[in-house]
């Protein structure tokens, strides 16, 4: 049976990833707009401006989208370190003409394809897990742990910068092993590729760059194999990438230096934002040093959790046993990488708390080598099992993929609020949720769908933060839908509105009584707002223990 299955397994792996990216694409549209969705797009357009500019002069550089985003000069555009050079290929798509439908047609693109590069990072991961643990199984574990991941499954459709950078670091990773192992011109272009694009997008993957750049050159030189070809090869990479880096990132061109410089100081202490997040019940600012760690714990699932903290280990226990053969087995260089690398970051993070927010998003680059960690802890531990043990960790690994299958299906499409258990029976007491809005378009759908008749639903938000994700999910609704809601301001105190609901997303809910509470500057809202004793409730979303997106209903019909 078992000689069976690995004959067919090139089949087994090729109709699983079509069922994933067919799965991921049919649900793309149930995903509204992140908070930051149309600035990326505005980033892109700037660096497009850029090479019409170019080519054509500046007479002839498009301003804005066929959808009305306006594209600055990158001079003027403070998002110009976001890069988005991954985003060049549907370039035409922000200049396509659209029917009414437009800003929801071009959300659906722009999600459609975030998913596809997600896809490929989950592809990625299935060869570079296969290559170190040396079967086709381990490979699409690998692939189906990052899949099955419910906030990575959610984000994978629309967070443009951070689930792509994680894509492309292990794109990264998988291109530089076959450079690495092979020697050939071909990977060693193909690596720098990645390499730029992942750090056009946020510098940090640079880092990964130079590690296995640095194992490259040990690589030939404890096997001995320095030759012209293979110096060649190494100084291949190294060139394309600073070609490659420049040509994708037009903000560069005209001042490379200050560039740089920019780039770095916004990556490692994002001071634009005001930093608040809400965190185990407290307004923070900056956060504390357990932050990253916290969150990382409260929203993987329980056992990939696990097994990541025992890759860690088990792949220390490897290299000690090497050192004492005195032989280096092939894989443990490559999860020394994936150590060095993650904590590096983690370390940074805890140490110098820059200023951080949204749970870790910031820092989902590292899930790529932690999941590489996990799989060569199974692979340790079924490799040393015996008897029954070998299928209890098998029958282990195989619940947590279904359980994360189940909730995954069972809170679609609000798999991006997952929070395991360690975040208690209600984690918004303690955690942020929606801090995108995303699931205000979902709502808005659902409050029409309840409402009898055809006359329009008039909602309003009372906070700045609740209004922008409300006006951006107006922009993206179905155009049958947009026709029944109209949006209003919240009514001043003592004046007569007609405003029916009033949308109120939990995130700054529970900062403004954070707040209160500590008695700080306000940012939301400076004042009192406990809707529930004040208005019944017309809808509310409520997923793993926490409502956290909520209609309240302000007059009677």
């Amino acid at each position: 049976m078992i000689e069976k299955i690995n004959r067919n397994s090139r089949v087994i792996i090729i109709v699983m990833f079509v069922l994933m990216t067919l799965i991921g694409l049919v649900v793309t549209s149930d995903y509204g707009m992140p908070w930051d969705e149309e600035l990326e797009i505005r980033t892109l357009g700037s660096n497009v401006r850029e090479y019409i500019g170019l080519f054509k002069g500046e007479m002839k550089e498009p301003n804005r989208s066929s959808t009305g985003i306006l594209f600055p000069d990158y001079k003027n555009n403070v998002d110009m370190d976001h890069g988005q050079s991954a985003y060049y290929p549907i370039a035409p798509a922000l200049f396509a003409k659209y029917g009414p439908d437009g800003p929801r047609t071009l959300m659906l693109i722009w999600h459609a394809y975030t998913f596809l590069i997600f896809m490929a990072g989950v592809v990625g991961l299935y060869f570079v897990c296969n290559y170190l643990a040396g079967d086709w199984k381990y490979g699409a574990l690998g692939s189906l742990l990052m899949y099955l991941s419910p906030r990575f499954f959610a984000e994978g459709h629309y967070n443009s910068k951070d689930i792509v950078v994680a894509a492309l670091v292990i794109l990264c990773i998988a291109l530089g092993i076959k450079m690495i192992e092979t020697k050939r011109f071909l990977y060693s272009v193909l690596f720098a590729l990645a390499a730029a694009v992942a750090t056009n997008m946020r510098i940090t993957a640079l880092f990964m760059f130079g590690l296995l750049g640095i194992l490259y050159v040990i690589h030939l030189s404890v096997k001995k194999e320095w030759c012209v070809k293979n110096f060649f090869v190494g100084l291949t990479a190294v060139l394309a990438f600073l070609l490659i880096s420049y040509l994708i990132t037009p903000a560069a061109w005209r001042a490379p230096i200050e560039y740089i410089q920019y780039v770095i100081d916004r990556s490692s202490n994002f001071e634009d934002w005001n930093g608040l997040v809400f965190f185990q019940g407290y307004v923070r600012r900056p956060v504390p040093a357990g932050y990253i760690p916290t969150m990382i714990a409260v929203t993987t699932p329980i056992l990939v959790l696990a097994l990541i903290l025992l890759g860690n280990i088990t792949a220390m226990v490897e290299l000690i046993r090497n050192a004492i053969k005195k032989k280096m087995a092939a894989e443990t260089p490559y999860y020394l990488i994936c150590i060095v690398f993650i904590w590096t970051f983690l370390l940074f993070a805890m140490i110098r708390r820059p200023i951080l927010y949204n749970s870790w998003r910031h820092l989902y680059f590292l899930y790529g080598p932690m999941l590489i960690l996990a799989v060569g802890a199974v692979r340790f531990f079924i490799e040393r099992a015996r008897g029954k043990m070998k299928g209890v960790i098998v029958a282990a690994v195989a619940a947590q993929l279904l359980v994360c299958a189940i909730l995954i299906g069972y809170s679609h499409p609000f798999q991006y609020v997952y929070f395991n258990p360690f975040a208690g029976k209600d984690p918004a007491v303690n955690y942020e949720f929606d801090y995108w809005n995303v699931s205000q378009t979902q709502i808005l759908i659902r409050l029409v769908d309840q409402t009898e008749g055809d006359e329009p639903v008039r909602i309003c938000a009372f906070d700045w933060y609740t209004t922008d994700g409300l006006q951006k999910a107006f922009r993206v609704l179905p155009e049958s839908y947009k026709k029944r809601v109209i949006l209003h301001l919240f009514p001043s105190p003592g004046v007569k509105s007609d405003v029916e609901y009033l949308i109120m997303n939990r995130v700054p809910a529970q900062i403004m009584e954070g707040e209160i509470k500590q008695n700080l500057q306000w940012i939301y809202y400076g004042g009192e707002h406990d809707y529930a004793t004040v208005y019944p409730v017309a809808i509310s979303l409520r997923e793993y223990g926490s409502e956290f997106m909520t209609i309240y209903r302000m007059s009677e019909d």
